[in-house]
């Protein structure tokens, strides 16, 4: 009899722990994964990233503050990796993966930090604020863009890669009323004539 009740015990613990991770499986998420690739010249240009939605909130100025680091996204870092060397703003950057985070002003200027280490401006707090010279020593390159704001809104965050020329590809932003966007240089002249010089 006590085999029996022990064996219903463990029974009803595994029925209840499976039921429990079923739900948990199937439920929706709120800012669900996703990705975008784009091959731009002989570049793949690929961004991962959550996708949070607006649902009826005021998105910039206060949901994401102006003038505080924002990781471009939701959940986990949002990431961009190159397959090759590219060249933003005049800098060049060596492929792998890079985090992204942003710095939004109300004035329409934003500052797109690329992170060489994959890491969120939260993996730098200490004490309850972002330690500023560690958070500086990890970025790869750091730049100001001009966003366009318009009168639509984007319920959802979302990515997309304009491959433009074939050579210079631009990575887009979309959100609420904000539209963010940097240009990426594949430089396919470049690798080309490396490409070359290793046949020679």
């Amino acid at each position: 009899m006590k085999n029996i009740l022990t064996t219903l015990i463990l029974f009803f613990i595994a029925l209840t722990t499976n039921a429990q991770t079923a739900r948990e499986y199937l439920s929706p998420v709120a800012s669900p994964q996703a990705s975008v690739s784009q091959n731009v010249g002989m570049t793949k240009i690929s961004v991962y990233y959550s996708s949070p939605g607006v649902k009826g909130r005021v998105i910039f100025g206060d949901l994401v503050p102006y003038g505080e680091l924002w990781r471009a996204g939701a959940n986990s870092p949002t990431i961009i990796e190159f397959s090759t060397d590219v060249k933003i703003k005049d800098k060049t950057l060596r492929a792998g993966k890079y985090a992204i985070a942003m710095t939004p002003r109300k004035n329409g200027n934003w500052t797109i930090d690329l992170n060489k280490e994959g890491k969120y401006p939260f993996a730098y707090r200490k004490d309850g604020k972002i330690d500023m010279e560690a958070y500086n020593a990890d970025l790869a390159h750091s730049f100001d863009v001009e966003i366009v704001t318009w009168d639509n809104s984007i319920e959802r965050l979302t990515y997309f890669i304009d491959a433009n020329d074939n050579k210079v590809a631009n990575v887009n932003l979309l959100w609420s009323n904000a539209i963010v966007s940097f240009q990426v240089d594949t430089m396919p002249e470049e690798h080309l004539k490396r490409f070359a010089k290793t046949l020679e």
